[in-house]
């Protein structure tokens, strides 16, 4: 069982709260700096205060890498030479004008059409291909996964593609998947690894360690794969 959200202050500010029958409190960074932690329910918030303040030096670390990183992250570009990422590969925009817009990816290289040939015509075609084949590559991966669910009684999964600031996905009970649109640029063995992730919250909605054994069994090398998610989405 896990409680709704709630902002808690700290002594390194805000942060987002949840508690679970969890039996330690969880600290995780996030690549805006925000805090959120994850407690046991019976954990006081005094108790909650001191083990954060504990961690004061990881937590500050962690805020200098991501801010370095992302101060380094290069914003998106919609003109001719361009790259873009798709399933974790680098491609070059080649643009030109038409009477319809498409994007067809051949080779090295995204072919983009569009009728004005503008940075945001550009950016919108983009925009839509990379959706719709969110939807196709998430759907796919989901399928492989009701076999699964129904052997351990599990709500067959359904996916959404849901944009969120903070997350790459999250799970309800009832099987709903939310997967962020934008990890499809990622590595597929990153993809995969965010998509095991909520399929173990069906069956364990907080991060214990049943959670982790399952997730384990799944996935051995999920340590290696959320890392490399991590390296992948700061550049």
């Amino acid at each position: 069982m896990t409680s709704e959200a709630s902002s808690i202050e700290t002594s390194l500010g805000p942060a987002l709260l949840r508690r679970s029958s969890r039996r330690t409190l969880a600290i995780s960074v996030l690549p805006d700096g925000s805090l959120e932690l994850a407690a046991p329910m019976a954990a006081t918030e005094l108790d909650i205060q001191k083990k954060v303040e504990k961690r004061r030096k990881w937590i500050l670390t962690q805020r200098r890498n991501f801010a370095a990183m992302n101060a380094h992250r290069p914003q998106p570009r919609y003109v001719n030479g361009a790259t873009h990422r798709y399933l974790g590969r680098q491609y070059r925009l080649k643009i030109t004008k038409g009477q319809e817009v498409s994007v067809l990816l051949k080779g090295a290289y995204f072919h983009v059409t569009t009728t004005t040939g503008t940075d945001d015509e550009v950016r919108k075609a983009m925009e839509q291909w990379f959706r719709q084949k969110a939807g196709e590559q998430f759907s796919k991966r989901i399928e492989t996964w009701s076999t699964w669910c129904a052997k351990h009684r599990l709500p067959e999964p359904r996916i959404r593609l849901l944009k969120m600031p903070k997350r790459w996905g999250s799970a309800s009970p009832g099987g709903r998947i939310a997967l962020n649109p934008e990890l499809i640029h990622m590595p597929s063995r990153c993809i995969e690894y965010v998509i095991t992730h909520e399929i173990c919250h069906l069956k364990h909605p907080n991060h214990g360690p049943a959670f982790i054994r399952l997730l384990v069994s799944l996935l051995p090398d999920w340590r290696q794969r959320k890392e490399r998610l991590e390296q992948a989405e700061l550049t």
